[in-house]
């Protein structure tokens, strides 16, 4: 039971490099051009799920929304130690830790490393997800589509997701007196 949290990481992990390569080699033999916001944001890409996802194909040099774009030997240090210290964390205090919890840092983890590897194998990352569900809630307020992501995006932003709401149903400890 205690690996499960490891093998979450990896096969999150997995999934993203194999949607990343896949893209890429979807971008290189000329099947899926460079993704671009304007005029028409679909027009380079291919429905996955349509009406609700598309994939596309375009690069990252920074963080979520292309923050601290040129700062990649950084990031792929800072991702790589967070997603490693998150797995010490788990391993630590896995009799600790509510399933949820060690889920949510689990997912965290494979987003951090899936990442990492991307900006230290290519020099960047590889972005491939576009929503039209998103879009359609932020478009109204920012007058764009929402950014493109990819499934290391994705981990990382559940398992926050998790752990936040867990928060709010899970017991807490109890607080101990200050003496």
């Amino acid at each position: 039971m205690r690996f499960f949290p490891f093998l979450i990481t990896a096969v999150w992990v997995l999934l993203d490099q194999w949607l990343k390569m896949y893209v890429v080699d979807l971008h290189t033999s000329g099947q899926l051009a460079q993704y671009t916001y304007n005029p028409d944001p679909y027009v380079n890409t291919i429905p996955a799920i349509p009406g609700f996802m598309n994939l596309a194909y375009t690069i990252n040099l920074g963080a979520a929304w292309s923050l601290f774009s040129g700062a990649t030997p950084a990031l792929v240090v800072l991702r790589f130690v967070a997603g490693v210290a998150i797995l010490g964390y788990i391993w630590i205090n896995f009799s600790k830790l509510p399933r949820v919890q060690w889920i949510a840092f689990a997912l965290i983890a494979g987003g951090a490393i899936g990442n990492a590897i991307d900006g230290a194998m290519r020099g960047h990352v590889v972005d491939m997800l576009v929503s039209h569900t998103l879009t359609a809630i932020y478009k109204p307020f920012f007058g764009t589509v929402y950014p493109i992501f990819n499934i290391a995006d994705v981990g990382v932003v559940s398992g926050v997701l998790l752990l936040v709401i867990s928060s709010f149903f899970l017991p807490q400890p109890a607080k101990r007196a200050i003496q």
